[in-house]
């Protein structure tokens, strides 16, 4: 079985590659994904899982591993999957692309698989199509986990950065709006929610030394 697609996220790629090495981020967007539990093999990340997935009229529980190798940050890897249950087995390889584009990153994956037993005796078409849409929304409820994480940090970090920029005078308002600007666009994904919470502390600073001046 072939297993091939891509999805967009509008986010930075860095802050997807990121996102995509989070064990505990995974697990709660795969459907029917219990806690992934980590798995020393060498300097590549690997992670013990165990799942239930549902195949047409085949539902079971199956364990095994998903080990990660060729990381390329922030680019993409290559990933093996090997899982068994009473219901059959799944055996695979892939590999995961990022190609970010005016601020969004596309994801795209293919992936070689061979699945044995009762899973695949509802045959491949059922097959293909319970795969192409666990990838779905797999894909999808990382989009929305990533989206409900940065909107509340963001909008009150600006709030704050807003609020007080407005107490400066119209000269310094100005000069720290331009500055926070170029600095969100130049510092790493994951350093910027740091960075605004330390200026929204500057320009709280400034504001009071304003008023006292």
């Amino acid at each position: 079985m072939k297993l091939a697609g891509e999805h967009t996220f509008p986010i930075a790629r860095e802050r997807l590659w990121v996102a995509l090495l989070d064990p505990g981020l995974l697990a709660r967007v795969l459907p029917g994904c219990e806690p992934l539990e980590p798995v020393v093999t060498g300097s590549t990340p690997s992670w013990r899982a165990a799942m239930t997935l549902k195949v047409g009229p085949v539902q079971g529980r199956f364990t095994g591993t998903l080990a990660l190798a060729e990381l390329d940050p922030p680019n993409g890897y290559r990933m093996q999957i090997d899982g068994s249950g009473p219901a059959g087995f799944l055996r695979g390889a892939g590999r995961i692309t990022l190609v970010e584009t005016a601020g969004a990153t596309t994801l795209g994956y293919e992936l070689d698989a061979q699945v044995g037993g009762r899973v695949a005796a509802v045959g491949q078409r059922l097959v293909e199509s319970s795969a192409r849409a666990f990838a779905r929304q797999g894909l999808e409820g990382l989009e929305r986990e990533l989206a409900a994480r940065a909107t509340p940090t963001d909008a009150a970090a600006a709030s704050g950065a807003s609020a007080a920029a407005a107490r400066l005078p119209p000269s310094q308002a100005a000069f720290a709006a331009r500055f926070a600007r170029g600095l969100w666009r130049e510092l790493p994904a994951g350093w910027r929610y740091g960075a605004l919470a330390l200026a929204a502390a500057l320009l709280a600073a400034l504001a009071l030394l304003a008023r006292g001046c």
